[in-house]
């Protein structure tokens, strides 16, 4: 039928111009090629020598395509065949609409001839060149509207869904045969896409673009740049106006897979981006090779790394400055990471960690292990600063160790930490063997920094071995530190999420021999001279605030050193304690700077807001209130301070404790 078809095509076509003033209609079937099928042809040589051919239906590529096409034009014969310079023409394209046209074509056989096609209202040109079993095709379509295109490609069966805006120009190049090979440019000025799922979406996009495709390996190359406009492709969100991309690369086609044997990607300024390995069907990495080269790691962190850890502990993760980064995945696993770093500054606000000028290497291997090094001008954990630092140590699996003693500086002191293995990190069997100590720090600064009322002092101690289960930071042993020339120790230390949103602390505290006079004089309480013993049973921290504990403090039995209190302190005392204020400026009493006390102390009880307070001794009140001692004085002139308020606001004690901080202290007149 091919055969017969083309045979009677060519017969027409030789007769044509032999045809004046008769009328002749061929039914000639069906034509095809590899690449194309026509079928419900029918020929008529009409007089004046006028050629009209209808076709009923075109398949390209096993596509429904065209539809209802007729053909006019006024045939020549030559040696070469027989042509046709003033083809008038007119299509339906189903699910698209009619166009007409004008354009040239020449005929030699079914397997020779050539067309030049061209629509002037729709701003389309075609071009065909069938040479044996090979069609070439090429076509151009300027200033189109991205939503006809959309009509369009939906008619070849390429559904495009959602909706689309803005101009398109294409030009394709194509080779239909056995082996196709085909090649478009595309150049979009505002193009608006949102996808019905919103998964995908762009705003005024202007970006130009080169497509390649060859069969015979299952090759596509792809070029691209922006010139601005906003793209989304879930979770990423690009805005090309502040960072232009451009990409060059190539992938292969596979059973089922993508081989990236080339991908490059440049954003803007800000460095390169380059990507080789396999993905899967789904584009998902099986096995992936990432290299990173950033001049400025900021707008890279922001737009492709903070969307992919939103909902994990890096959420809120920024980064800037300059980086070679190399990362492999395996079935979609990291496998190995190497990073060279130079003055990065890095904030993972859901960790609560900072650091700033961070240098040096790193490199992590899920199999092999190797020394990194890396060092750090300042930062911060939660709210305390740190200084410069430098660290060795080794990164494997999920396991870390320190190669060598670390020292943090910190609050005018440091952190020391001679050992520290981490096993399971990421997963809730996490463990640690830690072993440390704290040379003297700033107790006023710490407390600034945790936004507690400020006191001075230092603080120093060793610390104990640690383990970490599930995100419980748990001490074993005791915490032993020495402040104000007594002990601190904390039992039962216990840390849950501790770089979280949320932390939360419990601990026992136990204090000896504190020396009430450096104290009171750091804090600016009023002058106290002794010594005080106290404990704080179960302690707990909410985001670093007090919420509930069992507190008493009180002179250290059998302490023999002086004891003294001055006015001021007694006065803070007392308005603690509820009881009156003043009283010692007046009368012969403001004389006296300071007086002689048998024991001193407090309590309170934390629970819901509120503290339950009491003292050293019931006191007896003259209108039958209930009280309490919290001085008990000695010798004369003999000074009592008793308290009467039973339930305090915690709050109200916090900002007690801030005023007499701030205060100059009782006036004495």
């Amino acid at each position: 039928m091919k055969r017969l078809s083309a045979c009677v095509l060519a017969l027409a076509l030789v007769l044509c111009p032999r045809a004046q003033g008769s009328e002749l209609t061929l039914g000639i079937g069906a034509v095809e090629s590899p690449a194309w099928r026509a079928s419900g042809l029918r020929l008529r040589v009409l007089p004046g020598t006028l050629l009209e051919l209808d076709i009923d239906r075109v398949v390209l590529a096993d596509r429904p395509a065209l539809r209802g096409i007729r053909l006019l034009c006024s045939p020549q014969s030559d040696p070469a065949g027989t042509r046709c310079d003033d083809v008038h023409f007119v299509l339906r394209i189903p699910g698209w609409g009619q166009i007409q046209g004008q354009g040239s074509a020449r005929y030699r056989d079914a397997q020779h001839w050539n067309a030049d096609l061209q629509v002037p209202g729709r701003r389309l040109r075609l071009r065909l060149d069938q040479s044996g079993t090979t069609l070439r095709a090429s076509l151009d379509l300027r200033g189109q509207s991205a939503g006809e295109l959309q009509r369009l490609a939906a008619a070849f069966q390429f559904i495009v869904p959602g909706e689309v805006s803005g101009r398109v120009d294409l030009h394709l190049d194509a080779q239909l045969a056995e082996r196709t090979r085909a090649e478009a440019r595309i150049s979009a000025r505002e193009l608006s896409y949102g996808e019905p799922s919103g998964r995908y979406a762009s705003e005024k996009l202007s970006a130009e673009a080169t497509l390649g495709f060859d069969s015979a390996d299952g090759r596509w190359r792809l070029t691209a740049a922006t010139q601005g406009g906003q793209a989304y492709l879930e979770p990423l969100y690009f805005d090309f106006g502040a960072l232009p991309l451009r990409v060059d690369g190539e992938l292969v086609a596979l059973d089922k897979a993508w081989n990236i044997e080339r991908l490059r990607l440049v954003p803007g300024d800000a460095g390169t981006i380059e990507l080789s390995g396999r993905l899967g069907a789904d584009f998902k990495p099986r096995g992936l090779d990432a290299r990173l080269s950033a001049a400025d790691l900021r707008p890279l962190v922001a737009t492709y790394l903070q969307p992919l850890l939103i909902g994990t502990v890096g959420d809120g993760l920024s980064a800037g400055g300059r980086a070679n980064v190399q990362l492999s995945l395996r079935d979609g696993v990291p496998v190995t990471l190497v990073a060279q770093l130079a003055e990065v500054d890095i904030t993972a606000d859901k960790l609560g960690i900072a650091l700033q000028g961070l240098s040096g290497n790193f490199a992590w291997s899920a199999t092999e292990s190797a020394a990194s090094s890396l060092r750090w001008t300042g930062g911060a954990v939660q709210k305390v600063p740190l200084g410069a630092s430098e660290i060795l140590f080794k990164a494997q699996g999920k396991g870390f160790e320190l190669l060598a003693p670390w020292r943090q500086p910190l609050l005018e002191g440091a952190l020391r930490v001679d050992k520290l293995v981490l096993h399971e990190l990421g997963s809730a069997q996490l463990s640690a063997d830690f072993k440390g100590s704290v040379e003297p720090i700033k107790l006023a600064a710490l407390c600034k920094a945790l936004g507690w009322p400020e006191f001075g002092g230092t603080l120093s101690g060793r610390l104990p071995g640690l383990t970490v289960r599930e995100d419980v930071w748990t001490v074993d042993g005791a915490l032993e530190a020495q402040a104000f020339d007594g002990s601190l120790r904390l039992d039962n230390l216990r840390a849950m999420q501790p770089f979280g949103v949320l932390p939360r602390v419990m601990a026992d505290v136990e204090l000896r021999g504190i020396d009430l006079e450096r104290l009171t004089s750091a804090f600016s309480f009023g002058r106290i001279t002794g010594r005080l013993d106290g404990e704080v049973k179960g302690l707990r921290l909410l985001n670093w605030s007090p919420v509930a504990f069992d507190a008493r403090l009180y002179s250290t039995p059998g302490d023999r050193s002086k004891r003294r209190i001055s006015q001021r302190a007694i006065d803070n005392i007392s308005s603690i304690g509820g009881g009156p204020t003043g009283m010692l400026s007046r009368g012969f009493l403001s004389f006296f700077e300071d007086f002689a006390y048998a024991r001193l102390g407090i309590s309170c009880l934390l629970r819901d807001g509120v503290c339950q307070m009491d003292g050293v001794a019931p006191a007896k009140s003259k209108d039958g209130q209930q009280a309490y001692y919290l001085v008990q004085g000695r010798l004369l002139p003999r000074i009592d301070v008793v308290g009467y308020s039973q339930r305090v606001s915690w709050d109200q004690v916090v900002e007690q404790l801030k005023a007499l901080r701030a205060s100059g202290g009782p006036q004495v007149k």
